[in-house]
């Protein structure tokens, strides 16, 4: 009787959870309800001091300095502020081909190229861009 109630008691708080497990879910495997690409090849993207257009197909190196991809799009808030990037991470990184979300701050502009302290595993983390 006591496994019946305990295994009751888990489906319960599953069945309960599921909805906001699957919303969590939804909000990041479709990062379009958070973000809009920025169309402006001239808006400034201040944190990197470069323009949408600058940026567009730059390399990005990981903390290695070997390529992991190129910055696809720049992605914006609600409030029409340059927030992230899209980069189409190369087949060698390991993650397959994908385009992933990798917010301003973890980018950092050394001249030619961006680069961030990403690993290759923490990259197949990110958020999926499906346009």
């Amino acid at each position: 009787m006591r496994k019946l109630l305990s295994a009751t008691a888990v489906a319960f708080v599953m069945v309960a959870a599921g909805p906001a497990l699957a919303q969590q879910s939804a909000a990041i495997a479709n990062p379009a309800n958070a973000y809009r690409e920025v169309k402006d090849d001239n808006v400034m993207v201040p944190s990197l001091k470069r323009t949408v257009g600058q940026l567009d197909d730059m390399d990005v190196l990981g903390p290695d300095g070997t390529k992991i991809g190129e910055v696809e799009e720049v992605l914006m808030d609600a409030s029409g502020q340059p927030v992230a990037v899209v980069v189409d991470v190369e087949h060698g990184v390991g993650i397959g081909d994908k385009e992933v979300i990798v917010g301003l701050d973890q980018l950092r502009d050394d001249g030619r190229t961006l680069t961030t302290a990403l690993t290759n595993a923490q990259l197949g983390t990110l958020p999926i861009w499906d346009d």
